[in-house]
């Protein structure tokens, strides 16, 4: 077994910082456990991820603040500065303008949607992430909302197991491009498999730990990969996807996108609300006649 590579020890810092995102930021810490000095593990974080370590950390916080802005109303603003990290109400408040160019009780009272719609002007929802490259013309197609409780009627609840992923993670990357990089991993992989005479039927999963509507294309991170198994490249990254609640579409020979579910669905629900503890996770395979399908899983807890 080789040794994890460079890239994929950062990953696993990464992760870190997500699972801890409220908590005080050690640098030393963290570059320790990549085995790199503080300033060498600054200087890769940047080249990696086009980032200091210091100033992404601060995004995510943010953004899982507005993830907690939107989806839990009862918790005060100042209790959700401080659960992401941020030292006070005054900090948090002016971090938070410099983000969404609003405050945070104006983003509360709907001002995310004009965001999210700018946002999704660009296409960041990509729920059809292993598009063939001649299925460009429904990849770029724009987001047309659902006809009301279509999406609804077949969304189910379901316990989902959890998921050992190894993946390879994209930065600064959406729509089509995303896409197309996605598929050539599959089919990189199906070339491997067939020529080592065990072609199989191989679920793949999408993996994003932040609504997109929310997130810059620049920062933008995403992670694919298969199930960990004994011909799993050691370079790639390893994370757990957990087990829990999700809210999951099934889809067939279409590309159905989170905005839908969210819209014509968790929007309007009195007892399931979003997880943003947990990602939302994309599960694709090949049907035995060539075809996609799969789910779109959103991370749901009760109200």
């Amino acid at each position: 077994m080789k040794p994890p590579s460079r890239v994929s020890r950062l990953y696993e810092v990464m992760d870190l910082m997500l699972d801890s995102v409220g908590d005080p930021l050690a640098l030393k810490s963290l570059a320790a456990s990549a085995s790199y000095s503080s300033f060498h593990f600054d200087r890769i974080f940047r080249e990696l991820t086009g980032f200091s370590a210091v100033e992404y950390q601060r995004k995510r916080r943010l953004r899982r603040a507005a993830h907690l802005l939107r989806h839990e109303p009862d918790v005060a603003i100042v209790r959700i500065a401080q659960d992401c990290g941020f030292p006070s109400n005054a900090a948090f408040a002016k971090a938070f303008k410099q983000q969404f160019a609003m405050s945070a009780k104006a983003w509360r009272e709907g001002g995310w949607r004009a965001y999210m719609d700018q946002q999704v002007g660009r296409e960041s929802d990509v729920s059809f992430f292993v598009a063939e490259p001649d299925n460009l013309e429904a990849l770029l197609a724009p987001y047309c909302p659902p006809q009301p409780g279509t999406i609804a009627a077949r969304i189910a609840v379901r316990m989902l197991p959890a998921v050992v992923l190894r993946y390879q993670r994209f930065f600064g990357q959406s729509g089509a491009a995303l896409s197309i990089a996605c598929n050539d991993v599959v089919c990189e992989r199906e070339r491997r498999d067939a020529a080592a005479g065990a072609p199989e039927v191989r679920p793949w999963f999408g993996v994003f730990d932040e609504d997109p509507g929310f997130t810059g294309e620049s920062e933008y991170c995403y992670d694919f990969g298969h199930a960990d198994d004994a011909g799993a490249d050691p370079g790639m990254g390893m994370r757990v996807l957990p087990a829990g609640s999700y809210a999951c579409l099934d889809f067939h020979q279409e590309w159905p996108r989170f905005r839908s579910m969210y819209e014509d669905w968790l929007d309007k629900q009195s007892l399931w609300r979003l997880d943003s503890t947990r990602p939302h996770i994309q599960m694709v395979e090949r049907s035995p006649e060539g075809r996609w399908r799969g789910w779109l899983a959103l991370p749901i807890k009760k109200r």
